[in-house]
């Protein structure tokens, strides 16, 4: 292959990287733009023309980079499950007894929660303005998480650690009250998101110990 013949393919592939890196920047503001105005005024509520004039773009940029308004919110979602898989990895990798690990799991959950205070507003209250399909592949992603945690409850429980109750309902349980601090939570106020964490994650485990 000749030198400039390679040096072109070279520079267009970098073309292209660059293309894919900034059109990827651009969706994540967007996407972080329409995640504020649907948790403030409602999926319905908002428009693309509120979503662009929010970001100060026009509206085609918007539609160039995003095909529509759900597929604004199924990326949205996407996002979400993805975030929380991620530190789901990331909980259970660390290791430790199924008391640390469980410890781990609704502190990374609880904290998930607080810091994204517009994602868990749109993923408790909009899961119903997606498409069926859409609404399938979120409950099969949820089962998933939760299966995991639940394989860990039951963990726990094999180790005589934690009680011996079905990990469906404790598990449930666990991530039902690490979700609701979505409703009061104030990032000013008296506690941090890092203190209400650290302190869901105590209690909701000193709730599900085995009692000597």
């Amino acid at each position: 292959m000749p030198a400039d013949e390679g040096q072109a393919k070279t520079a267009s592939s970098v073309r292209g990287r660059i293309k894919e890196q900034k059109a990827a920047l651009i969706q994540e503001e967007i996407l972080i733009a329409a995640a504020r105005l649907i948790a403030s005024r409602g999926f319905r509520a908002v428009t693309v023309d509120d979503i662009s004039a929010e970001m100060g773009f026009t509206k085609s940029i918007v539609y160039y980079y995003l095909k529509n308004k759900n597929e604004i919110l199924w990326r949205i979602f996407e996002k979400i499950d993805e975030t929380y898989a991620n530190g789901l990895d990331d909980a259970l990798a660390a290791g430790g007894s199924p008391v640390e690990q469980m410890a781990n799991v609704m502190r990374m959950h609880c904290m998930n929660v607080l810091i994204h205070l517009d994602w868990a507003t749109i993923y408790n209250r909009d899961f119903n303005e997606l498409t069926e399909a859409q609404r399938a592949k979120v409950q099969e992603n949820r089962r998933h998480y939760n299966a995991r945690i639940q394989s860990l409850y039951e963990e726990g429980v094999r180790r005589g650690v934690f009680q011996d109750a079905p990990s469906v309902i404790a598990v449930s349980c666990l991530i039902g009250a690490c979700n609701w601090p979505y409703t009061w939570f104030n990032p000013k106020g008296k506690l941090t998101a890092e203190e209400i964490a650290e302190g869901y994650s105590r209690q909701l485990i000193h709730g599900v110990l085995q009692k000597a």
